[in-house]
C-alpha cells in the first residue's frame, strides 16, 4: 500500500529517479506487481491459468504461489497493510479481495470496464485503478466498489498507478512513467505494473518503485532521495511513526 500525505505539505528539493537494479521475472507473462517489504513482493502472471507469486525483489526467487482469483484475465494487484490483496481482472472487470494466502474475502464489479494494475492509497483509503482503454484512473471505494472520481492519464494508455506524496502512472503506449503528469522515466517497452515503498533516512525521504516490463519480462527498480527542509522535518517524521 502506498501512503499519501494528506493536508500536510513540506518543502523539498526536486530529485531524479535512478535505475538501481533489475531482474528477470521467473514467472512467464508477468503483469501487476505489489511490494510487501523492500526485499519482497507479489507478481501476477497472465495466461489462461494465472498465478500469484510471492518473490524476492532482489533476485526474483519464488517463495510461494497460489491461483489468481478470477482466472484468465488477471492483471493488477495491490497490497493493503500485509493482510489483504486486491486483484483486478481485465477481461471480466471484477475486483477481488483476498488474504495474502489467496483465500477470498469478497469481490465486486469494477465501475469502469477493463481495469489494469491498481493501488490502494490516500486518505480516505481508496483504490486507484488504471483503465487503459479509457485513458483514465478510476478512484474507487475499496469496500463498496462505488466510483468516487476519475482523472485523465497523462499519456494515452495508463496501465498502473501508485505513489507516496505524488502520483506515479505507467503508460504502455508512451513507454513512460509519469510523476504528477511529468514524464520522468522513459524507454520502458511495455510497463504493465508498478508499485512503490518509502522510507525516511536522516533528513531525506527515500522513494523506491518497481516497474514490470511485459516486453522483456523484467522487473526494474528505481530510487529517488528527496531532501526535506528542516522546518518541515518534524511533520514528516510524525507521518512515519
Amino acid at each position: 500500500m502506498a501512503v499519501v500525505l494528506a493536508a500536510t505539505t513540506f518543502a523539498a528539493t526536486a530529485a531524479a529517479w535512478e535505475l538501481v537494479g533489475s531482474f528477470r521475472c521467473l514467472v512467464t507473462n508477468a503483469r501487476g506487481f505489489a511490494r510487501d517489504q523492500l526485499e519482497s513482493g507479489w507478481v501476477v502472471s497472465g495466461g489462461p491459468n494465472p498465478y500469484v507469486y510471492y518473490i524476492s525483489t532482489q533476485t526474483g526467487t519464488i517463495a510461494s504461489s497460489f491461483p489468481a482469483p478470477g482466472g484468465a484475465g488477471a492483471w493488477g494487484i495491490a497490497n493493503r497493510s500485509r493482510y489483504a490483496l486486491y486483484f483486478s481482472n481485465n477481461q471480466t472487470s471484477w475486483i477481488y479481495v483476498t488474504t495474502t494466502a489467496g483465500s477470498l474475502y469478497r469481490s465486486f464489479q469494477c465501475p469502469i470496464p477493463r481495469p489494469a494494475d491498481l493501488d490502494i492509497r490516500g486518505f480516505p483509503i481508496s483504490l486507484y485503478i488504471a483503465i487503459p482503454d479509457r485513458n483514465v484512473i478510476a478512484v474507487v471505494n475499496p469496500t463498496t466498489g462505488s466510483l468516487v472520481s476519475t482523472f485523465a492519464g497523462p499519456g494515452s494508455r495508463p496501465t498502473g498507478c501508485c505513489g507516496y506524496g505524488m502520483t506515479l502512472i505507467s503508460d504502455s503506449a508512451t513507454h513512460t512513467i509519469y510523476e504528477d503528469g511529468r514524464p520522468v522515466i522513459k524507454d520502458i517497452q511495455t510497463p504493465v505494473g508498478i508499485d512503490d515503498i518509502h522510507t525516511l533516512g536522516g533528513q531525506d525521504i527515500g522513494y523506491f518503485i518497481w516497474v514490470v516490463d511485459a516486453a522483456t519480462n523484467y522487473i526494474y527498480r528505481y530510487d529517488k532521495w528527496t531532501p526535506v527542509e528542516p522546518a518541515s522535518l518534524g511533520r514528516v517524521k510524525a507521518l512515519f511513526r
